[in-house]
């Protein structure tokens, strides 16, 4: 369905859930309009109001309402605010109400918003902080949700592209005073600002990626020999049955995948198919869909039990920085056998199994960690960022060769364009689809 931003738009803000108070967000010309829409009389705006809804001489609902008027508003349009009671009857009543309304139509997901960037109320930026803020469910996703809603990134971003202007102001000047020789000094710090811009970014770029694998959520593989005990490692982790646990060799036969959250940070754990030589064609795609996705995790338990735990660990060659190491069943050593280790445990007995969670938050923490949010959260942003950096090396070589200044200015130009679609300063159009694509109806 084609937008258009002369319909008045509305929606339920508060999701569909039962509950006491329910909020319905209506902005657009026409949301003073709500006021004789429902039959009541419209007050001063930010003014909070009691009043009684009707159809006609239909009662509806007492809510309180709020009318804010534009560009004092969230989206910068009038905006209409309803607080009805929860009941799903009530809310239907009101939004059939609105719904026969010449101009008046359901706002599609992320609408508001949108509204609210086109408006000049935010950037992309901190519009796709609110979204995921909306969206955390761990507290370290919170944290860099709201530090991309009070502008990280946002600022970060017009801060290189403002230096980035300045440089390419220098350039443009001699592109309009061709006569005018380049003096070796305004080259050199010409050259040092290039080379100051290009460190800031690459510092900015290289930050293991921290910020996407927050907002996506940490992946961890969970691989081994078949009755290993991955499935029951899973299941315990998720606290709900995941996996399918039979005595049974090869029983699970997909990546099956459950969310966790270790000491604040989101997890994905998967439980994959046992890694063994197999002549059943469906058990072999589950030993390959097992291989890749451990090949692209983040990290991975290599849970073994005694009889296979040196041949597994030559082949699989762990990493200590990501990988945990785990023996299980040591239940059924003997017991002048036992080990010791902190990572050798029983699921069945529940032994070492909190020595096994704090290896696995240690390994998250050790990188996603940080005294500050990360800036970078999406790789819509490492793309374009990349892309300037980009950009700004070719115009540093092409100043240093003793180049045609239109080159060197082009190169500049390119950059700063990138810089501008980071925060939706320029082509912003272009991005809307994508930025808004999984944001929430009523937001």
């Amino acid at each position: 369905m084609s937008q258009n931003f002369e319909d008045t738009i509305f929606a339920l803000a508060t999701g569909s859930l039962h509950s006491a108070t329910a909020l319905i967000r209506i902005s657009g010309n026409g949301a003073s309009r709500t006021a004789n829409i429902l039959g009541f009389k419209l007050q001063k705006q930010r003014l909070a109001s009691v009043v009684i809804l009707k159809d006609g001489e239909r009662r509806l609902d007492e809510a309180l309402v709020i009318f804010f008027k534009g560009p004092r508003s969230y989206t910068g349009e009038d905006v209409m605010e309803l607080h009805v009671h929860g009941g799903r009857a009530v809310i239907e009543a009101v939004i059939q109400t609105l719904q026969k309304q010449k101009g008046f139509r359901t706002a599609e997901p992320g609408e508001f918003t949108k509204r609210a960037v086109l408006n000049g109320k935010m950037d992309l930026t901190k519009a796709e902080g609110i979204n995921d803020l909306i969206q955390a469910e761990t507290e370290a996703q919170r944290v860099q949700s709201f530090a991309q809603v009070d502008g990280a990134l946002s600022e970060i971003a017009s801060g290189w592209r403002d230096k980035a202007i300045k440089i390419a102001a220098y350039i443009e000047a001699y592109i309009d005073f061709p006569d005018e020789e380049i003096p070796e000094s305004t080259l050199t710090e010409l050259d040092d600002e290039m080379s100051g811009l290009i460190r800031d970014i690459e510092k900015g770029l290289n930050d293991g990626r921290r910020g996407e694998i927050l907002r996506e959520g940490f992946r961890i593989a969970v691989i081994g020999p078949p009755n290993a005990g991955k499935s029951t490692l899973v299941n315990w982790l998720s606290k709900r049955p995941v996996s399918i646990i039979s005595e049974q060799p090869g029983t699970t036969r997909d990546v099956l995948e459950a969310s966790l959250d270790l000491g604040g940070y989101p997890v994905i754990i998967a439980d994959t198919a046992g890694l063994r030589a197999s002549t059943d064609p469906i058990e072999n795609e589950g030993i390959k869909r097992a291989q890749e996705w451990a090949k692209t995790a983040n990290g991975r338990v290599i849970l073994l039990e005694p009889s296979t735990e040196s041949g597994f660990l030559k082949r699989l060659k762990p990493n200590p920085e990501c990988d945990l190491v785990v023996l299980n069943k040591i239940d059924l050593l003997p017991i002048d056998s036992k080990k010791e280790e902190a990572l050798a445990i029983s699921l069945k007995d529940e032994i070492g199994l909190d020595k096994l969670l704090n290896g696995l938050k240690k390994i998250v923490s050790k990188r996603m960690a940080s005294q500050e949010p990360a800036v970078i959260t999406r790789v819509r942003h490492r793309e374009t960022l990349q892309s300037c950096l980009n950009s700004i090396r070719s115009a540093k070589k092409a100043l240093l060769l003793g180049e045609e200044p239109e080159i060197v200015a082009e190169e500049l130009r390119a950059a700063t364009k990138s810089l501008g679609r980071v925060v939706g300063a320029v082509d912003v159009e272009d991005l809307l689809d994508v930025v808004f694509g999984d944001f929430c109806i009523g937001k």
